[in-house]
Formats: structure tokens, C-alpha cells, sequence
């Protein structure tokens, strides 16, 4: 540090920063007022270079560093567009300044906003949105530090937000709750109410045909499908005669209000063959059906082409994501079932393959999971409260109960047991009271 006289007669205090970067030695001047401020700047500067923090400066903007990241990511487009439209508030607040500048009263500073619907935008974001907003911020820094352009990330300084977090608690559900199944019960009304071929005298816009052509959406999502899945998936990968179909082959997803048609899937194990079980076969023959009548009724104004998508309006033009929901929820009030988002329909398919047997691994490659069955032992393979009341029953001490010898737990006996049956327990019936029991 020198003192440093101008021909003015004014004074400053100057440090001096030697750094090698990339073998080329660089020098920095900083000028003060003061003793005590260039002192202090020296200090923090001798600190952070003993600690293996000290980074040259860099003119790098927030904006270009986020365009940097993206372009050295391996990303999926819809993934691409859906990480860029999780990072737009920061490049719209911060995208001009250096990213040197950038300190953890920012990154509160933005999400405050965000959430009071003051930040970018001027739409207030929720939760689920700041995080993986934050997420994908963090990244970018901590890809910054590794390339020694920034010291320190100050996004990882603040903390995702938390369920409790939220000023009022949401209704809907999230991402991960499937106490929004359907009920056996539900599923049947939901199928009931939309047979797949329509009544010979009914017009294109009643309400028996829009039934008709909703039914195809109802039967591949209680397969566990995708929405993305479903508004891809076209006639050429499904197999009518010998009953597979291929999944993921295309997808069509949304984001920021485009849709984004790709050749990849969600995962890796997105692309998967499925067999269809009868009644969806039943559904998908009686919808291609209706649909080659749709195509013949058009002629040289249908727009779905020689390989249409199974999803489509009634001139052969492919459904949006956001389409389907609209459908679904239609669908739902027509069979008198409470609402639940789209996707309450892979939950239902996840937790009804749990409660027939299946196993993680088997429950994971049939809905196109990558981790092999770790996400479905965290959230499918849970007990639903209906599941609850059987094992409540079972513990009604005053009931009767019938304990095989050789068969293991205790099973509650609710109804007549069929003949075959009590002679493979080895059980007799009272000839007084007419119940079957052990010998």
C-alpha cells in the first residue's frame, strides 16, 4: 500500500494485486480514501488469497453466465426450456450485473419478491416454483466457482422453502402426494360414463361423442402414462393386433405457454413397451375406429396426417398438454368423481400395481422410472386410508376369526367361503350353525 498524491493536491491510498492467470501475470490497482479502507481491502484481500479464494476479476455478466451454463448442459429441449424458464426472474433482476457482485441479500431479495408478486413478472410465484428456481441458480454459481470465476456461492447460503413456509396452505396437492388416487369405485364411474364409440345418431359436439373421444385419455392414463406420454403417442407405436405398445417413442410437453415435440422421454427408462391389458385394447381399437370416420368425414381438410397421434381433435390436429387437462377435468364432472389433477391417474396406476403384488423394480420399469424402484418404495408403496379399514376390521376383538392351521396370519372371514376353498383349509361346516370351521 502508497500513498498516492494527484497534481490536485487530493490524496488516495493504493493497493496493488498480483495474480498469474492462465501463466500470464496480471496487476490490479485499487485507490482509496482513506488509510483504514485501503487497509481493510487488503487485509480481506491477503485473507482470501491464504484460503484459496482470491479470483481475478471478471466482466461476466449474470446473463451471459446463465446463457453459458445452458449451452454446456447435455439437455433434453423441453428440459432445456423448462431450466430457462426457471431462470428467467434472475436474468430479468441481475442479468446486467457482474457476477461478482451477486451476495446472498440478492438471492433473498428475489425470492421475497417472487413470492409477494413483486419480483419479475409481477405474478406471485409459489413454493414449488422458487425452489427449483433456486435450484437451478445454485447451479449456475457453484459451475462458476469451479471455473474460478466467482469466490463463493452465496445462492447455497439460502435454504430451499419449506411446505411450512407457505403463507396460506395450498390446495392442491403436490408432486409426490397420492392421497389423490382414484378409488376402485371412482374408476369404474370414470369408465361408465365414457364409452369409446359413440352412439350412431350422435352429433360431433354433443356430449356423448366428446365422451367417446375422452375415453382413449382415461384408459392410457390409469396405465400410469405420462401427460407428456399421452400427447405423444401415436397410432404407428401401437400394436391393435398383438396388443403392445410402445411409450415415449415422441413426447409433447409445455412449457411458458410452447409446446415442445422431442424425440426423448422424461427418463432414460422413459421409452419402455407396455402390454395392454383387454378393456384398453377394447378402448384404443374403438378409437381408432372413431377416428378413421373423423379422417374419411374431413378428407383434404384433415390435418392429422398418414400417422396421426391417437390424441386428437376431431380434424386430426394433435392435443396440447394443457388440452388434456382440460379434458380430464370435464371428464370428472361428467362421472360425478371429485376433482384431482390429471396426474392423480399415474398415482392410481402406481399404488394399484403396489396393492396387487408388484415389486419396486416391476413398478418402476412399467411406469418408465430410471432409479429401478427407489422413488416407488419413498411414494407409491404407501397405505391409503381405505387400506386402513381391513386391518381395523381384523382387530374388532368381538368378530369371529378363523385361524388355518398352516396358512400363517389371521384372516377375518366377511363373507361365505366358497367350497374348494375351506376344503383347501382343511376346514369342516358345523352341521348346527352351518359355519365353516377347524377340525
Amino acid at each position: 500500500m502508497k500513498r498516492v498524491e494527484y497534481k490536485s493536491g487530493t490524496v488516495r491510498y493504493e493497493i496493488r494485486v498480483d495474480a498469474e492467470v492462465n501463466g500470464v501475470r496480471r496487476q490490479k490497482r485499487l485507490r482509496f480514501e482513506t488509510v483504514r479502507e485501503a487497509s481493510d481491502k487488503l487485509k480481506e484481500l491477503r485473507a482470501a488469497a491464504a484460503q484459496g479464494r482470491l479470483v481475478p476479476t471478471t466482466g461476466l455478466t449474470v446473463a451471459r453466465a446463465i446463457e453459458e451454463w445452458l449451452e454446456a448442459q447435455q439437455l433434453a429441449p423441453s428440459t432445456r426450456a423448462a431450466y430457462s424458464a426457471a431462470l428467467a426472474p434472475v436474468a430479468e433482476r441481475y442479468g446486467k450485473r457482474k457476477v461478482q457482485t451477486i451476495e446472498k441479500a440478492d438471492v433473498v431479495a428475489l425470492i421475497k419478491d417472487l413470492r409477494e408478486g413483486t419480483g419479475p413478472g409481477g405474478r406471485k410465484w409459489a413454493r414449488t416454483s422458487i425452489n427449483p428456481m433456486r435450484a437451478r441458480w445454485e447451479s449456475v454459481w457453484e459451475d462458476l466457482v469451479e471455473q474460478g470465476k466467482v469466490a463463493r456461492n452465496p445462492v447455497e447460503l439460502v435454504k430451499p422453502l419449506r411446505k411450512r413456509d407457505d403463507p396460506v396452505a395450498s390446495k392442491s396437492k403436490g408432486p409426490l402426494d397420492l392421497s389423490d388416487r382414484l378409488t376402485d369405485a371412482e374408476v369404474a364411474r370414470l369408465e361408465a360414463a365414457h364409452p369409446p364409440t359413440p352412439p350412431a345418431d350422435a352429433h360431433m359436439r354433443s356430449a356423448p361423442y366428446l365422451a367417446a373421444m375422452r375415453a382413449p385419455m382415461i384408459a392410457l392414463g390409469l396405465l400410469g402414462l405420462r401427460r407428456g406420454e399421452m400427447a405423444g403417442l401415436r397410432w404407428s407405436s401401437i400394436d391393435l393386433e398383438h396388443g403392445t405398445m410402445k411409450v415415449a417413442m415422441a413426447t409433447r410437453v409445455a412449457v411458458r405457454g410452447k409446446i415442445i415435440e422431442q424425440s426423448v422421454g422424461k427418463t432414460a427408462s422413459a421409452g419402455r413397451w407396455l402390454p395392454l391389458p383387454d378393456p384398453t385394447l377394447a378402448v384404443l381399437r374403438a378409437a381408432k375406429s372413431r377416428q378413421e370416420a373423423e379422417q374419411a368425414r374431413y378428407g383434404e381438410r384433415w390435418r392429422g396426417g398418414s400417422d396421426p397421434y391417437v390424441l386428437t381433435q376431431q380434424n386430426g390436429r394433435p392435443t396440447s398438454p394443457r388440452t388434456l387437462n382440460f379434458w380430464w377435468n370435464d371428464a370428472l364432472e361428467s362421472a360425478g368423481v371429485s376433482h384431482r389433477r390429471l396426474h392423480a391417474s399415474r398415482h392410481t396406476a402406481a399404488s394399484r400395481l403396489i396393492s396387487m403384488g408388484a415389486s419396486p423394480a416391476e413398478v418402476a420399469k412399467w411406469l418408465g422410472h430410471a432409479d429401478g424402484g427407489e422413488l416407488v418404495l419413498r411414494t407409491y408403496a404407501h397405505v391409503h386410508e381405505d387400506d386402513l379399514r381391513s386391518l381395523a376390521s381384523a382387530l374388532d376383538y368381538s368378530r369371529e376369526r378363523v385361524v388355518p392351521a398352516d396358512r400363517g396370519p389371521v384372516h377375518v372371514v366377511d363373507q361365505e367361503l366358497p367350497a374348494h376353498a375351506a376344503d383347501k383349509l382343511g376346514m369342516v361346516r358345523d352341521p348346527e350353525t352351518g359355519e365353516w370351521d377347524l377340525p
